[in-house]
C-alpha cells in the first residue's frame, strides 16, 4: 500500500506545459475575434468568468452565443458539448437562441452539415429562478445533474447579482454568496466546466464619503473569486480586467 502511494505522488510530476498545450481543445470560442485572441482560443474551462454591464450592453447576448458554441463538433474544433442556464430575471427568450442558432448553423453548414439549430436547442437546458434560495437550490441540484448529463461543459447564470441583491439582510447575502462561489469550484473542478455569470454595475461611497465610484455588485471579495472579467460598454465595447481602472480595451 506504502508503495502504491509513493507511485502515485511520484506520477503528480510526470506532467510538463508541452503535455498541457497538446491537451484537447478546453476553450469555448466567444465570436468576438479579440477575446478569443486574449483568451487563447475562447473561454476556459475550469474557470468563472464575469460579464460586467449595464442592461442592454451584450452580457445575455454573449450567453446565448455561448451556449451554442459550446457544442461545435469536435471534428471542427470544438467541444460538442451542452450547456445550461439559470436564468434568475426571467428574460430568456428562446426565439432570441433559435436566431442565433439559425446563424451558426449556416455559419458551419459546409464543414459540419448535422449541426442544425433544433438539435442545438435541445442541447440548451434551462432552469428559471425567482429567488435567492431558488439560485442557491440549483447550483446544488448541478452535482446531480451533471452526473446525469455529463457533457455540460458551460453553466451559465443571468444574473447571478440580481437575486441576491433582493436580500436585504447583508449577512444573509454575503453567506450565501461565499456557498455559491464554493459550490462553483467544487463543481468546476469535478467536472471541468466553465462558469459564465453576469454582474451589474452599482455606485458606492468612497472611504471619506466624498465621492462615489462606478464599481461592479457583490463586493470585492466576490472580484477576488472569480477568475476573469470582462466589461461591456454600451457601444458594445469590451474590455478586460479585475477594476475598471486596471482594465484594457480589446479590439475586435
Amino acid at each position: 500500500m506504502a508503495s502504491q502511494s509513493v507511485l502515485k505522488t511520484s506520477n503528480l510530476f510526470n506532467n510538463s506545459c508541452w503535455n498541457t498545450s497538446q491537451s484537447p481543445t478546453n476553450k469555448i470560442l466567444t465570436g468576438h475575434k479579440g477575446l478569443d485572441t486574449h483568451f487563447g482560443g475562447g473561454i476556459s474551462l475550469g474557470q468563472i468568468t464575469e460579464l460586467i454591464g449595464n442592461s442592454g450592453s451584450g452580457k445575455t447576448q454573449l450567453c446565448l452565443q455561448l451556449c451554442l458554441n459550446v457544442q461545435i463538433p469536435k471534428s471542427v474544433g470544438g467541444l460538442e458539448g451542452s450547456a445550461l442556464f439559470i436564468d434568475t430575471r426571467q428574460d430568456f427568450h428562446p426565439e432570441r437562441l433559435l436566431g442565433l442558432a439559425k446563424e451558426l448553423e449556416k455559419r458551419y453548414n459546409d464543414i459540419a452539415p448535422d449541426f442544425k439549430a433544433s438539435r442545438m436547442l435541445r442541447r440548451v437546458h434551462y432552469v428559471g429562478c425567482h429567488s435567492a434560495a431558488q439560485l442557491m437550490s440549483s447550483v446544488l441540484m448541478c452535482y446531480r445533474h451533471l452526473q446525469d448529463h455529463p457533457d455540460i461543459k458551460l453553466i451559465v447564470i443571468d444574473s447571478l447579482a440580481f437575486s441576491l441583491r433582493m436580500l436585504e439582510d447583508g449577512a444573509q447575502r454575503f453567506e450565501l454568496l461565499l456557498e455559491l462561489h464554493e459550490s462553483m469550484r467544487r463543481l468546476q473542478t469535478q467536472h471541468n466546466v466553465a462558469w459564465v455569470v453576469t454582474n451589474v454595475l452599482t455606485h458606492r461611497c468612497s472611504r471619506n464619503g466624498q465621492q462615489f465610484h462606478v464599481v461592479p455588485a457583490l463586493g470585492e471579495l466576490h472580484s477576488h473569486l472569480i477568475n476573469e472579467r470582462i466589461w461591456f460598454s454600451q457601444s458594445w465595447q469590451c474590455y478586460l480586467g479585475k477594476s475598471w481602472k486596471a482594465c484594457r480595451l480589446i479590439k475586435t
